[in-house]
C-alpha cells in the first residue's frame, strides 16, 4: 500500500498568484508614459507646479511599489518549489524510496 504525505498546498494558487503579481508589476511598470500628457495638458504653472510635485511622488512611490511586488512575486515561486520538493520528499519517505 502506499501512503501519501499529509502536506496540502495549493500550487495552482501559488502559480496563479505568482503570475498575477507579475501582471501587476507590468501595469505599474508602464505608467510612466503618461506623466508628461498630464503636465501639458494643465496651462497654468501653479498648476503645472502642483501635477508635477505630484507625479513626481507618484513616480517615486510607484517605483518602489514596482520592486515590493516584484519580491513578493520571487517569495511566492520560491515558496512553491519549495514546498513542492518537500512535498515530493515525504511522499518518497512514506514510499519508501529517496530522491
Amino acid at each position: 500500500m502506499s501512503k501519501k504525505s499529509d502536506l496540502t498546498v495549493d500550487f495552482d494558487l501559488l502559480t496563479s498568484s505568482a503570475k498575477q503579481l507579475d501582471e501587476i508589476r507590468k501595469e505599474f511598470d508602464g505608467l510612466d508614459e503618461w506623466q508628461e500628457d498630464v503636465k501639458v495638458v494643465v496651462g497654468d504653472a501653479r498648476v503645472q507646479k502642483a501635477v508635477g510635485d505630484f507625479v513626481d511622488n507618484w513616480d517615486r512611490n510607484r517605483k518602489r511599489l514596482v520592486k515590493e511586488i516584484e519580491e513578493v512575486g520571487k517569495m511566492v515561486e520560491e515558496t512553491r518549489d519549495a514546498f513542492q520538493g518537500l512535498d515530493e520528499d515525504l511522499a518518497q519517505a512514506a514510499n519508501g524510496k529517496k530522491r
